[in-house]
């Protein structure tokens, strides 16, 4: 008699064959909040055989009983009650997860850090952070103006989320998006000669005084190829912005080309637009890293520069 008793026993000790996934902790869970199949077929949204099916599988998984039944009851084994407290456990530690997420999701909390040519942190930049800020109270955000060869180094440092130029970084590291175009117009004083014109053509700016910049500047590679060859050379000043140049136009000393998004709120007195015959315009380029993933408020904020950009630039002409 004894020796039949043992005869359908092990040593125990056994290691379960496979860890338990995700789906199989939850069914074991809901059936011990249940106390039933069908009572946890209906938590969890499932059919009773699907849940018999993992209860199964899952006990074959671990080697061991969790449940004895009686009836349409199921009684948890001690093995199940010590499991069930580190289930509860981890349950505990899924709903703090999902507590900062939906907080972060609300408040926005967080921190951002931009940087940008100097084209469009002075005006764009702003623009899309005054809708931004009011939505994302307690955000910490960080701007910065760079040159276009800084810009790559900010993010090969980790020390960007996201960057707005004129150009796009060839970096096998960095990704760049076009957000939309931006016309180049020209800006001068009323008493300039070209001011008297309804447009602006390559051919009228060599022989007065204009505002260029460097072959080698973004602005400098559009206006070669909307000019020619003359268009460094006949220029009377040479500056690396158009922030400069909006400066160097309003104080008089000439015509400068500039993107529309570089452009104050509001011009000196004396001081006028005109647009260019044939149109000549730069991209807007959000730049971020291919390594790290986009924080949430970077994403956040580019939908408000998308925003900004489809209402429309300052001084529509």
């Amino acid at each position: 008699m004894e020796d039949d008793w043992l005869a359908g026993q092990d040593e125990g000790g056994s290691q379960p064959r496979r860890g338990l996934n995700l789906r199989q902790i939850e069914v074991f869970r809901a059936i011990m909040l249940a106390g039933s199949v069908s009572g946890a077929g209906r938590m969890l949204h499932v059919s009773q055989p699907a849940i018999s099916r993992m209860l199964s599988l899952t006990e074959d998984r671990l080697g061991f009983k969790l449940f004895e039944r009686q009836r349409t009851r199921l009684f948890p084994t001690p093995e199940a009650r010590r499991l069930f407290i580190e289930v509860e456990g981890l349950y505990e530690g899924m709903e703090r997860v999902n507590d900062l997420a939906r907080n972060l999701a609300r408040s926005g909390s967080g921190s951002l850090r931009i940087v940008a040519s100097a084209t469009y942190g002075e005006r764009l930049v702003p623009m899309a952070l005054q809708r931004l800020v009011p939505r994302n109270p307690g955000a910490q955000i960080s701007c910065r103006n760079v040159t276009y060869d800084e810009l790559t180094a900010r993010f090969l440092t980790g020390d960007a989320d996201i960057g707005i130029s004129m150009t796009a970084p060839e970096h096998a590291n960095l990704d760049a998006a076009e957000l939309g175009r931006d016309p180049l117009v020209c800006l001068m004083p009323a008493t300039h000669p070209l001011a008297r014109e309804p447009v602006v053509r390559p051919g009228d700016l060599p022989g007065t005084a204009w505002i260029g910049y460097p072959p080698v500047a973004p602005l400098g590679r559009v206006l070669a190829a909307w000019m020619g060859a003359e268009a460094a050379a006949s220029a009377a000043i040479e500056v690396h912005s158009p922030i400069t140049a909006i400066s160097f136009a309003q104080q008089g000393l000439g015509a400068a080309l500039v993107v529309r998004w570089s452009l104050p709120p509001s011009l000196a007195d004396g001081i006028v637009l005109r647009p260019l015959d044939p149109d000549a315009s730069v991209g807007i380029w959000a730049v971020s890293s291919r390594i790290e993933p986009l924080p949430v408020l970077a994403k956040r904020f580019l939908t408000a520069l998308g925003n900004v950009l489809r209402a429309g630039p300052p001084h529509q002409i």
